[in-house]
């Protein structure tokens, strides 16, 4: 297959669904030479924050010295950008050799008569297959949804296993209490040291039951302004380009997480390095600022409420002097009463858009909700409508947010102005 068909190939694949399990995948990697065997793992779940700690500790290793494989999944910007190597996305040859050699052996597991591996466990094999001939010292995963049944925690052996923010978000799925969704989130953690930084009472609860426990110390914000955030952890000072007062959550489990892999073994990791890795780190779409034409852009993958709590608390700390237009579209499956509860006070004006999926929900009835809160509200029939409609108005902060899916859309129609 050449780059097109193997992408193809996937998405025809995720018209499937979701079956989760690990007997496939692991039955998969085997097929395939477990090349996952060959590779140290940094594992990450939770419900917020799995992209950018991920980025965090992805470029503390490279800092250090390590060659580094990520796996992200969803993709933002690019299909390529859930196969990282040392930070980049891989090229369309490389995507196309190695989902093509799972897709030939999903084939025949197909033919014969076993269960056919999902699309997200085709893409999590050849990302394994990717980072064994890379020869990547460390492979940091995300988690897809979930934990303990995800096609990630086929893995085995791991040096550490990062959980970051819980909130309730997929509970048909993961369950209806935080203490559930906790407890599948854990399940991640086999015979390695669980990072966390203190969270509810519910979640440490399930947390303790983990035979070697780090909980991060809190972090001390130093200064912020709307180019970045310096801190203190551990008695050490970092400097973070990233906007949003969690992220400091996020860089204690990365750097904590950092810190553990010394313990085992990892010596070229240092505060130095630790401090370069930190502040080297962009995470595009979360809080991501561009200037254009005298406006102010602010891309967030807020999806759900809590996401949306911490997109409008950073927004009442930089932003609160500037009039906000909110380029808003959410999935069907999601809480978007929820959501706007928590950003839709702050909004001179919405403009509901569809998210560019069979799960977007139409933006008539995005509409309908925003109105609720901003009486100025209208809707576009695509995203690239919407950011001219909202370059032409007259809010001075432009904020697109409710779903990752429409974040790159939105990226391409700003680039383009």
């Amino acid at each position: 297959m050449i780059y097109d068909q193997a992408v193809n190939y996937v998405q025809n694949l995720e018209k499937f669904g979701s079956v989760f399990g690990l007997d496939t995948v692991r039955l998969l990697l085997n097929r395939l030479g477990d090349p996952q065997k060959s590779i140290k793992f940094i594992h990450i779940a939770g419900t917020n924050g799995k992209g950018s700690t991920s980025c965090f500790i992805t470029n503390i290793l490279i800092e250090s010295g390590y060659k580094v494989g990520t796996f992200n999944s969803p993709s933002v910007f690019g299909y390529n950008e859930r196969f990282l190597i040392d930070g980049s996305p891989i090229c369309d040859t490389d995507v196309a050799k190695y989902i093509s050699a799972v897709a030939d052996e999903r084939e025949k597991m197909k033919s014969e008569g076993l269960t056919a591996p999902t699309a997200f466990e085709v893409e999590f094999a050849a990302a394994m297959l990717c980072f064994k001939e890379k020869q990547c010292d460390f492979a940091v995963l995300e988690c897809g949804l979930g934990g303990r049944l995800d096609a990630t925690n086929a893995i085995d052996k791991k040096e550490v296993a990062i959980i970051t923010s819980i909130s309730f978000d997929h509970t048909a799925v993961l369950g209806n209490t935080l203490g559930a969704i906790a407890a599948e989130k854990a399940a991640i953690v086999k015979d390695c040291p669980l990072v966390t930084y203190r969270q509810c009472d519910e979640v440490m609860k399930v947390f303790k039951k983990a035979d070697d426990l780090r909980v991060c110390p809190q972090s001390k914000l130093i200064s912020s302004d709307k180019d970045g955030q310096i801190f203190s952890y551990r008695g050490e000072t970092f400097e973070l380009k990233q906007l949003g007062k969690y992220q400091l959550d996020n860089c204690s489990a990365a750097i904590e997480g950092a810190l553990t892999l010394i313990e085992r073994g990892h010596g070229k990791i240092t505060w130095d390095t630790i401090k370069r890795g930190i502040s080297k780190s962009v995470w595009k779409g979360r809080l991501q600022k561009i200037e254009k034409k005298g406006k102010t852009f602010l891309l967030d993958g807020a999806h759900n409420p809590d996401g949306a709590k911490t997109l409008a608390d950073e927004l009442l700390s930089h932003f609160s002097d500037m009039k906000k237009c909110f380029v808003f579209g959410m999935f069907a499956d999601k809480d978007i009463d929820g959501v706007l509860k928590n950003i839709g006070g702050l909004a001179d004006m919405f403009i509901a858009v569809k998210p560019p999926s069979k799960r977007g929900l139409d933006e008539k009835i995005t509409l309908e909700k925003c109105l609720q809160y901003a009486t100025l509200s209208s809707s576009a029939q695509s995203i690239e409508e919407a950011i001219t409609a909202a370059l032409n108005g007259a809010c001075e902060l432009i904020v697109v947010c409710g779903s990752l899916s429409i974040l790159n859309n939105a990226l391409k129609a700003i680039e383009s102005i």
